[in-house]
């Protein structure tokens, strides 16, 4: 793929465009939850493990990928870590809904059509999928793609929404619904697609191996590396719980 020019890449070069939230792996600051269980450095790096895999799963030609990125003063550290085939915009906004908002407002402003939105931490997302969630923009105006826990790990607008990301209690069983009961008050066409998870505790860890080892439809393509990290980060979990 052809490189882009970070400094240049600021304007939307495709109607289509998937933005991702990546924060920058220092641990302490990265899957905190996790942490407790195995560790800062160890979820530092389980972190840094996914945002690659995700990257590489949704690489396409068919899309422009844009990183809104936090802290907002790491980004030549992002971009020495992530390399130059994408643009960099830091996160602007004082919680997740806000952030939301200022991304998407970001992409329809500079000339996107349809966009759509991730987190860094759900590995089993790829190109396809994405593309399937651009092609339901075609005809919808909201694309939601379900998590386990209760929340979204995509969401994918065809036009901005004024209020959609407004009165959401994050990280709560009641994000999904909540946001499909306001996009029903405003009569706003949506779809929902195939259901999906993120990684937030070592029960999501053991999940995903059990996925991974069973394949379940998950395309494996990309997932060979994160694979080894799970395994070894299993064992520090059992190692460190039976010196407890």
């Amino acid at each position: 793929m052809k490189k882009i020019n970070p400094r240049a890449a600021l304007a939307v070069r495709s109607r289509d465009c998937l933005i991702i939230f990546v924060k920058y792996p220092q641990a302490g600051r990265v899957k905190t939850r996790l942490a407790k269980s195995i560790g800062g450095e160890n979820a530092a790096r389980l972190y840094r493990a996914l945002v690659e895999t995700l990257l590489k799963r949704t690489r396409s030609d068919k899309f422009q990928r844009i990183i809104f990125y936090s802290p907002r003063g790491k980004g030549k550290e992002m971009r020495r870590w992530l390399g130059d085939d994408f643009a960099f915009v830091p996160q602007k906004g004082k919680g997740l809904g806000e952030r939301l908002s200022g991304a998407f407002k970001f992409a329809f402003r500079n000339g996107a059509k349809r966009v759509i939105a991730v987190g860094s931490d759900s590995p089993t997302l790829d190109k396809k999928f994405i593309a399937e969630a651009f092609g339901e923009l075609k005809d919808a105006q909201c694309a939601i793609g379900p998590a386990l826990d209760g929340g979204y790990c995509l969401i994918g607008l065809s036009s901005w929404i004024d209020g959609i990301f407004k009165g959401i209690q994050w990280s709560t069983e009641s994000v999904l619904s909540r946001t499909i009961s306001k996009l029903k008050q405003l009569n706003i066409k949506h779809i929902l697609l195939g259901k999906s998870f993120d990684i937030d505790s070592y029960q999501d860890i053991i999940l995903l191996k059990k996925k991974l080892r069973g394949a379940f439809g998950i395309n494996p393509a990309g997932l060979k590396r994160l694979s080894c990290v799970l395994e070894e980060l299993q064992g520090t979990y059992l190692h460190m719980r039976k010196g407890s």
